[in-house]
């Protein structure tokens, strides 16, 4: 059979590839990627607004390479999806030093140093259209800066940098306050990718961003006490082992202030960071999203699940079954795993919900005397969709005080379980993101502390008063401790 070699024009495919979706923030996460398969214990990220014509530098200390291993690497494709990788090492396709980079700028250029020799290369687009060919340059010398200073003082590292930057990135174009604003959104973004590498759960890794030392952020905030660890699920594919641990975090309530709670919810906010969390070595993937799952109707990011929160640990020889793609950024389940990874994230998000409309006063254990007729309200059926327990200890408390007129209280029960704005409390929720109720003012305390008293005093004295008051006031909103000292002085100055 007669072969004919067909080569790619290289001023066009180049302008394509350009062209994959990277964001700023992506494109740098792939680079750190590198960074860290070269095993780099300090990688310095800096970017600067250079009067409006942005640098951007990605400085590691990492084993680095000579110039065979730098031409290889400065390959578009290298060693592609096939290729056998180590654990650790975080590529995928060969494209992302060169994709990445020139998603963002029309120079890119790499200075490496193995062993205390020095090797140089460059992309240039403007070049490789003038020539029409897969010219790499070598730029003799590099480009000066503070950065090249640092690595030609040492053994071993590499140095990334991208010059001329333009509108199909996005850090060009952008005035002083703009363009910081988005290198500190860059800085929230890699603190979540690299969380892991940056808190020690994985080999620890130093990433500065102008200076300043990252702080991971963990998504499932591990730290608070009121977070609920579900069991971890192992779950089988392909001869290998996949780790699924769900979380539910905190009701706002559970939070010690607004900026606590808004650090909690992540870059993009709460509603967005719900759901799977996919990893692969470590390495954050896909943030939050329900990744098409929900049975016949795919679930969407809402405001009862935005507790939900379940992290998925990949190893890096999957990518194929979970479709991982060139960015790195999406990541879609196996057919075979679609059901057991539906049931696992249903049963967090049926926590999640009952965390949300409780407020988390049933996590950890918290309610020593819990039981379930010491819920106000429950789920109800027909037209009443919720409804008020007749079998709560102060609601049959009050009707049995009624002497012959219980039809009244049940009467007016009825009317308020039939009414319930169910819709208008939805909306006003989901508007306000579940902002934290109100702290009770003293004159408040005061006539609520009055009204439990007289409910609480027509309750069975074989409860201890404590209990009694309990019973009352454990759904009520935030902090009631105010409230509960205030109930139990009106109980004791009662006759």
């Amino acid at each position: 059979m007669r072969k004919i070699e067909i080569v790619p024009a290289a001023s066009s495919l180049l302008q394509s590839l350009r062209g994959l979706g990277y964001s700023p923030e992506t494109a740098i996460a792939d680079l750190i990627d590198n960074s860290i398969a070269a095993g780099a214990a300090t990688i310095a990220v800096d970017l600067d607004w250079n009067e409006g014509d942005p640098v951007a530098r990605i400085l590691d200390d990492g084993r680095g390479m000579d110039e065979d291993a730098l031409v290889k690497a400065m390959c578009f494709g290298g060693d592609g999806p096939t290729g056998g990788r180590a654990q650790d090492d975080l590529g995928r396709f060969g494209l992302g030093l060169k994709t990445a980079s020139l998603s963002q700028c029309r120079c890119l250029t790499v200075v490496t140093r193995k062993a205390g020799a020095s090797a140089t290369l460059a992309w240039d687009v403007d070049a490789v259209i003038a020539a029409g060919r897969w010219d790499a340059l070598v730029p003799d010398p590099p480009p000066a800066s503070a950065q090249l200073e640092d690595l030609s003082a040492h053994e071993n590292g590499t140095l990334v940098q991208w010059d001329r930057m333009d509108a199909i990135g996005g850090l060009s174009g952008l005035d002083r306050e703009a363009f910081f604003q988005r290198v500190r959104d860059i800085g929230a973004h890699l603190g979540m990718v690299f969380h892991r590498f940056l808190g020690g759960d994985a080999r620890r890794v130093a990433i500065s961003l102008n200076g300043r030392p990252l702080k991971g952020w963990d998504p499932f905030q591990r730290s608070h006490p009121a977070t609920i660890t579900m069991q971890s699920e192992p779950v089988r594919h392909a001869g290998k082992v996949l780790t699924v641990t769900p979380y539910v975090l905190p009701h706002r309530d559970r939070f010690a202030n607004e900026a606590e709670w808004e650090a909690a919810g992540g870059p993009g906010g709460w509603g967005e960071r719900q759901g799977f969390y996919v990893y692969r070595g470590r390495r954050l993937l896909v943030p939050g999203g329900w990744l098409g799952l929900g049975g016949t109707r795919a679930w969407t990011r809402d405001e009862a699940s935005r507790l939900a929160r379940i992290a998925v640990d990949l190893p890096t020889d999957l990518d194929a079954d979970w479709r991982i793609d060139v960015r790195k950024s999406q990541a879609r389940p196996p057919g075979r795993l679609r059901n057991r990874l539906t049931v696992i994230a249903g049963l967090c998000r049926d926590k999640a919900r009952e965390v949300f409309a409780w407020r988390g006063s049933r996590a950890k254990g918290q309610l020593r005397h819990a039981r379930p007729q010491d819920d106000i309200w429950a789920a109800g059926s027909g037209s009443a969709r919720y409804r008020i327990q007749r079998d709560h200890p102060a609601v049959r408390a009050v009707i049995g005080a009624m002497n012959g007129n219980a039809g009244m209280v049940e009467g007016l029960l009825s009317i308020i379980e039939r009414s319930v704005p169910v819709e208008r409390i939805w909306l006003d929720v989901s508007e306000a993101e579940g902002a934290a109720s109100p702290a009770l003012q003293s004159d408040e305390i005061a006539t609520l502390a009055a009204q439990l008293a007289a409910v609480i005093a027509t309750m069975p004295v074989s409860t201890p008063v404590e209990e009694r008051v309990d019973q009352l006031i454990r759904h009520l909103p935030g902090d009631m401790s105010a409230l509960r000292s205030a109930v139990l002085q009106n109980l004791k100055a009662t006759p």
